[in-house]
């Protein structure tokens, strides 16, 4: 995607958790600043997709700190 950065957040077998921020000026449709793909365990051949998405910085690092504590951005 264009104007965006990406982040691997964590390292799984089958997907990776991403961290997506809009470029400073863009946002992403709906107005989120920052969208995180996270993949949950289903079975041995594929992972369940779950979508967070943030409208601001904020609340973005709120959930970071609590969920990957280790990650600095």
């Amino acid at each position: 995607m264009e104007n965006t950065t990406e982040f691997i957040l964590q390292e799984n077998v089958l997907t990776n958790n991403t961290l997506l921020i809009a470029d400073e000026g863009y946002v992403f449709k709906g107005g989120y600043v920052a969208v995180i793909r996270e993949y949950v365990y289903a079975n041995e051949w594929s992972d369940i997709e779950v979508v967070k998405k943030f409208r601001t910085l904020e609340s973005l690092n709120k959930y970071l700190d609590k969920k990957y504590p280790n990650c600095e951005l």
